[in-house]
């Protein structure tokens, strides 16, 4: 067996196995979900910009000169 078939091989058998303990872990489970926050409060404002002010013109080009159209 080539090792690329060896590979797909143990992958494939550590997915099987990762679904199967997920299938006894949830049979054995009382159906509540684990949150990664926990019970703290939502924030207040969270796509607030930060301390530095809004920028004036930002799709202006720079030093540059403006490109010549070649036709």
């Amino acid at each position: 067996m080539s090792r690329k078939l060896v590979v797909v091989f143990l992958t494939m058998l550590v997915l099987v196995g990762a679904m199967g303990l997920k299938t006894v872990v949830t049979a054995h489970g009382d159906g509540s979900a684990i949150m990664a926050n926990g019970a703290g409060p939502a924030p207040i404002t969270p796509y607030k910009n930060g301390a530095g002010p809004a920028p004036i013109t930002p799709y202006k080009n720079g030093a540059g000169p403006a490109p010549i159209t070649p036709y």
